[in-house]
């Protein structure tokens, strides 16, 4: 007989597809203000709606490496490692193809100075940040596996001491040159490593805390909410200090090297949705949410195809109007979704025939 898989965390995947959708807010929104002349604090505020997605899945890959790899790795730490370094690997593959289209531009300017820092630059995005991140977990995992919550806490917290002294004190400019691009990948760029990943660990006891409530059947509500809740308030406080002081400012104000009170923030908010989509069910919109957020890395990909498409239609085809061809690639890119979430219902259709058959 075999073994049933256990069930999935859905509140997990529903509070990935709302990071998902946050992205496409961030990326496809401002064109959209634009054209309707929002600005002001509702343009503040769906940018800054926008502005919470990449900090959110951040913090969610802390949740999931304990609710889901520190239980492996304490069985089979081999295996898991492998199986992380295979899945940083894939992420590699994708990272390649979003960047693409800057890979594209800089071979076009082959002779100008500095030719082989823009080419490896022009790779750089958040995708980059995984594939180091994932990488280096799997390399940990069998430790982390040994003391979670502990090892969690105090490597996180180093990392992110390492990330925000280096970031804004000891490692200056380097020029175009080999060393600016590991400063700017570890440090400095706006998915520096050693920030994100130390915010990312310090999550894994909150993913311990939520998968012990889950394996004795006890809400995980009230520890969750109370940890959000902090969360929010110290990084809005300690945000406050270092400068924010309009909605704009939040909205705006996020910048390159990453900021420990900022992902502090948004943690608080997405544990905040996090407990909310687990306690309160709304039938069709969770049910798009859940199952959007189980294919996070694909969506992003397919998004990230919908401007450069734009771009190759318009050099193909100039005379096509610019509204139809960028209609057509969010239609395609719409279409993408629909097909994940119609096919994620295949396994659920297939069972239901064999219990009307039985």
């Amino acid at each position: 007989m075999v073994a049933k898989r256990p069930a999935r965390f859905r509140a997990l995947d529903q509070v990935r597809g709302l990071a998902i959708f946050c992205m496409i807010l961030a990326h496809f929104g401002p064109g959209v203000y634009e054209r309707l002349g929002i600005g002001g604090t509702p343009r503040a505020m769906l940018d800054l709606i926008g502005r919470l997605a990449t900090p959110a899945f951040v913090l969610i890959f802390g949740i999931t490496l304990a609710i889901i790899y520190v239980p492996k790795a304490r069985k089979a730490p081999d295996a898991t490692m492998r199986g992380l370094i295979n899945r940083s690997g894939l992420v590699l593959l994708c990272s390649l193809i979003v960047s693409l289209h800057g890979t594209v531009n800089v071979l076009m300017t082959s002779d100008e100075p500095a030719f082989w820092f823009r080419l490896l630059l022009a790779q750089y995005s958040v995708l980059t940040f995984y594939t180091v991140a994932i990488f280096l977990t799997a390399l940990a995992v069998r430790f982390i596996a040994q003391d979670p919550v502990r090892i969690g806490f105090l490597g996180g917290a180093l990392l992110i001491f390492i990330g925000s002294v280096l970031g804004y004190e000891a490692f200056p400019f380097q020029g175009e040159k080999a060393i600016e691009l590991v400063r700017l990948l570890f440090v400095s760029g706006k998915y520096g490593v050693f920030v994100m990943m130390g915010c990312a660990w310090l999550m894994i006891g909150v993913g311990v805390l939520i998968r012990n409530h889950l394996a004795n059947g006890t809400s995980f509500h009230r520890d969750v909410m109370t940890i959000a809740l902090g969360m929010a308030l110290l990084g809005l406080s300690d945000g406050r200090v270092v400068g924010w002081r309009t909605l704009g400012d939040l909205a705006s104000g996020y910048a390159a090297p990453p900021q420990f009170w900022y992902l502090a923030m948004v943690g608080g908010a997405m544990l905040s949705a996090l407990v909310a989509l687990d306690r309160y069910t709304v039938p069709v919109v969770g049910f798009v949410l859940e199952r959007i957020g189980r294919y996070p890395l694909s969506i992003y990909v397919a998004h990230s195809l919908v401007l450069p498409g734009v771009a190759l239609l318009r050099w193909a085809a100039p005379t096509l109007p610019e509204a139809i061809g960028t209609v057509g690639c969010l239609l395609l890119f719409i279409g993408f979704c629909v097909y994940k979430v119609w096919s994620s219902t295949a396994p659920d259709r297939a069972r239901r025939t064999l219990a009307v058959q039985g």
